[in-house]
């Protein structure tokens, strides 16, 4: 089963071309996920007659306004696939998307997470620049995107397997595609692909990675992510002595 987390938030100009690029490659028991956060444009009109035409979506709406990265958590709370993506409201998924992506994530080494490559295109679907990865000389390796995040949520998917680790995601990150990227880099194992498999939208009501920050910010968004990773690592590190020491006591007991 896959999942397709999506947020929303007065969305509507894109909204639905977005959707269908979606559904289009979604099989009967797949699920898209859409956590809205107060809409005021109609979009949580069309969302609603949405769910009633078709069973594979499931509509979420906040109380107050979490913002991006308290969007996607609720989200993603709510997936129950074994394969999950991220979606933003306003781009395009090309065809071969899904499938392309649960192939890599299914075959051997089985990676935790996958990102593939996008173009970039306007309010009126033209291509801006025909690579992501060459924008951002995107690379997998934890130093690398840690000093300068190469990750793109609308191009991710990866195993559920990381949720276990990355749930809740922390207010304090920059942003959730880096923190889900940085902890599979420390868990497991990344690829990186160069197919182009989303036209990632850029617009003057959308936020992303491309947005320049001052130094200041990025300083303190480096010493916050530092810190939630220590501290998710380090209570992984616990649950897995823990489970350790009662399979041993199991173990045991069953010896005597």
């Amino acid at each position: 089963m896959i999942s397709v987390a999506m947020i929303t938030y007065n969305g509507l100009a894109f909204l639905p071309a977005q959707v269908t690029s979606i559904l289009d490659q979604l099989l009967d028991q797949d699920e898209l996920v859409i956590s809205d956060d107060g809409s005021t444009d109609g979009t949580w009109d069309f969302l609603t007659d949405l769910a009633r035409k078709d069973t594979r979506v499931h509509l979420l709406r906040n109380q107050g306004r979490p913002g991006i990265i308290g969007n996607f958590d609720h989200a993603l709370h709510h997936c129950r696939g074994e394969i999950i993506f991220l979606s933003d409201q306003d781009d395009l998924w090309y065809p071969g998307k899904v499938a392309r992506l649960s192939e890599v994530l299914s075959d051997p080494p089985r990676p935790w997470l996958v990102q593939s490559d996008a173009e970039l295109i306007d309010d009126q679907d033209q291509v801006t620049a025909p690579s992501f990865y060459a924008l951002r000389h995107s690379r997998p390796g934890f130093w690398a995107n840690f000093r300068r995040n190469t990750y793109q949520g609308c191009t991710l998917a990866f195993r559920r397997e990381l949720l276990a680790i990355a749930l809740p995601l922390p207010a304090i990150v920059p942003m959730h595609d880096m923190w889900l990227g940085l902890l599979a880099e420390l868990s497991g194992q990344v690829r990186f692909v160069p197919d182009r498999l989303t036209g990632y939208r850029r617009h003057g009501d959308n936020q992303s990675a491309l947005t320049p920050r001052s130094p200041g910010q990025v300083i303190a968004w480096r010493i916050q992510l530092g810190l939630a990773l220590s501290g998710r690592c380090l209570k992984r590190w616990r649950m897995i002595r823990i489970l350790r020491t009662i399979q041993k006591q199991r173990r045991m007991s069953h010896g005597s």
